[in-house]
């Protein structure tokens, strides 16, 4: 939260949470934000506590949670999911924008994308282009200011490398399941082998 950047999914939710109340994650909300922060976190001691008491209490209850219907709870999100999106600014358009991104979600989830990235993407993306225009003003607009320094230089290429690691990943998945299936038939044939010398 300090340096503004999420480390997982879960982070990155809380910071879309935080800006979309005006909280810019980064140094200022431990600052120029403290009230509200330091507000935030004593909030989150008081409500482990309260997690807990009706966690225990309504367990039973909630594990039938499960068994609700598909054509019960999903209709019910998405009418919760309008509503929240209509209330934040009392604006059809915001509604418009959850639309977008639900079937970009959904998409995303069709070609077994990972959907937290984009939620990343939403938070960083602001943080990467103040530090571009930053290093761009400073350097008068030369970009080869970004490949300056071997730090810069080796940033760029975990870039590059993390676009590319989807393929490399599938590669690693193949081969691996090319070693499953020989040691699947080599076992095969090791358990026809020894039912053989019994049968004999």
């Amino acid at each position: 939260l300090t340096l503004g950047i999420p480390g997982e999914s879960v982070t990155a939710v809380l910071m879309g949470g935080l800006i979309i109340h005006g909280l810019q994650p980064g140094p200022e909300l431990f600052t120029k934000y403290a009230p509200m922060t330091y507000t935030f976190f004593g909030g989150f001691v008081v409500i482990q506590f309260f997690m807990l008491i009706i966690g225990l209490i309504g367990c039973r209850l909630f594990a039938k949670i499960a068994r609700v219907s598909d054509a019960i709870l999903i209709p019910s999100i998405f009418v919760l999911c309008v509503v929240g999106s209509f209330a934040i600014n009392n604006s059809a358009f915001d509604v418009k924008v959850m639309f977008v991104f639900g079937i970009i979600g959904y998409l995303m989830r069709k070609c077994n994308m990972n959907t937290a990235a984009v939620v990343l993407a939403l938070i960083l993306g602001p943080l990467g282009e103040k530090g571009l225009r930053r290093s761009l003003s400073l350097s008068g607009g030369d970009t080869s200011i970004l490949l300056s320094t071997n730090i810069c230089k080796i940033l760029l290429a975990l870039c590059l490398l993390s676009l590319l690691s989807p393929f490399v990943m599938k590669f690693f998945k193949k081969e691996k399941k090319a070693d499953e299936a020989v040691l699947a038939e080599e076992d095969k044939e090791i358990d026809e082998a020894s039912k053989k010398n019994e049968m004999k």
